[in-house]
């Protein structure tokens, strides 16, 4: 059986894949540029759906799976190789989740964040978001921002104003 099939087929052992710290290399840029080999795109689909399926309990890789998403018509193996990294990510970090304890401190804290023109293809930003009440996740998100920022202190106001929107 080939790796492909083991994969649908839930058969890869864990010691098939080297575990990593972090769901992308640092600096990474994707773009929908033609250059390189394009890739199966039904297979791209099933991984993207099933890491999308894993952020219900998983926010750290939320942003990252908003990312390669973008490219699930013409993938190429430089998307696919993004996604079997957050697919390693996971499997260094089993360990963590969202947990909440009765009689905890229960405050609402939120964190925000955006990447001014992190998007190569429309120089749009992507902005973040996530609320934590007590030691647990009760709201995230992570996509990109309506409009095109000229600016980092704009593209964050973009951000605050939606996180602060969704606090409210």
């Amino acid at each position: 059986m080939d790796v492909k099939s083991a994969f649908l087929h839930g058969t890869l052992d864990e010691q098939d894949c080297n575990p990593v710290s972090t769901p992308s290399e640092y600096g990474l840029k994707l773009n929908k540029g033609s250059e390189g080999k394009k890739v199966d795109s039904s297979l791209f689909k099933q991984i993207v759906g099933s890491l999308m399926y894993l952020t219900a309990n998983r926010p750290d890789i939320m942003h990252f799976i908003s990312v390669i998403s973008r490219y699930m018509e013409n993938p190429t193996k430089m998307h696919l190789l993004a996604a079997k990294r957050i697919l390693r990510y996971l499997q260094g970090t089993k360990q963590l989740g969202l947990f909440f304890k009765k009689g905890e401190k229960s405050e609402l804290i939120g964190f925000t964040d955006s990447d001014f023109a992190g998007d190569q293809d429309d120089r749009r930003s992507t902005l973040d978001y996530v609320f934590m009440f007590g030691i647990g996740v009760v709201s995230w998100l992570s996509k990109k921002q309506p409009i095109v920022t000229l600016s980092t202190t704009e593209a964050e106001f973009v951000d605050v104003s939606t996180c602060a929107c969704q606090a409210i």
